[in-house]
């Protein structure tokens, strides 16, 4: 029972089957992308190329692995439906046809919530993003939560803006260096460190949660007041903001992360690192 499949084995992936290979647990990683095979195959057990979507490769690894972590991201926003709703509804079919049931865990993303005007949200809050990236994502969370229909154990952690080793906030402010950013910043950030990411999800498995959680820090500064955090520590240059471009993000909101401590998960950088 300690065979888990990560289907999507990117920046999250690897520092999970990292995590899950110290722990004990046999780990079959998949990609898409041939370049990240021999990267793939020092840290897991076994490394495939496959699709999400691709119903003939999957079964046998759904047959062979009872845990199965979800943690895909689309390329570009117009690959959204391709990566993660055809992705969910392959699962449900599979799920249907082989009557395995299954303990599968799913990274969605806060920016799920939309615009709450700066509030505070949390797993009941009404979703208000209605771009067609959120309602993709919204439409993919129904799919997979359906699959507890059949008997399968679904948790979906609400990821907020990952960061760490290799994807630092110190760097993301070079390379925003000489060009304006969208809005005024005073849109709330929510955040998680690769870390707590990868621990988390560790923690569902081993404590089998289910359900929805948010899964970000317990800062919530804004993005202007972040960037400038970040230009004063290391001598940049602070970023200009231009109100008269849209703002990204997915709208101002505050996504809380109390259910998840509930359950008894203590985070590691409760705190935002700035590196």
């Amino acid at each position: 029972m300690n065979k888990v499949l990560i289907v999507g084995c990117g920046y999250l992936g690897k520092a999970l089957a990292l995590l899950l290979q110290d722990k004990g647990y046999t780990v079959t990683a998949t990609t898409r992308h041939t370049e990240r095979l021999e990267e793939l195959s020092s840290l897991a057990q076994k490394s495939v190329i496959i699709r999400g979507d691709d119903e003939e490769a999957l079964t046998p690894l759904i047959i062979e692995h009872p845990i199965i972590v979800v943690v895909v991201a689309a390329d570009r926003s117009d690959l959204y439906e391709n990566t993660y709703l055809h992705t969910a509804k392959t699962f449900r079919h599979l799920a249907l046809e082989l009557g395995l049931p299954r303990q599968l865990l799913y990274t969605s993303s806060t920016s799920v919530y939309g615009d709450h005007q700066g509030l505070w949200v949390d797993e009941t809050s009404t979703l208000l993003n209605t771009s067609q990236q959120g309602l993709v994502l919204q439409e993919t969370e129904k799919v997979f939560l359906s699959l507890e229909e059949v008997g399968w154990t679904v948790t979906i952690l609400r990821l907020g803006e990952l960061y760490g080793p290799h994807r630092t906030f110190s760097a993301k402010v070079q390379q925003l260096q000489g060009r304006p950013l969208p809005g005024y910043g005073k849109q709330h950030t929510n955040v998680i460190h690769l870390d707590d990411a990868s621990h988390a999800l560790y923690y569902a498995i081993r404590h089998h949660l289910h359900g929805i959680y948010n899964l970000t820090d317990d800062d919530h500064m804004t993005r202007k007041d972040l960037y400038d955090t970040v230009c004063h520590k290391f001598g940049h240059r602070p970023l200009r903001f231009d109100p008269t471009l849209k703002e990204l993000h997915g709208g101002d909101k505050r996504a809380s992360n109390h259910k998840i401590k509930q359950e008894g998960f203590v985070f590691i950088h409760p705190r935002r690192v700035i590196d």
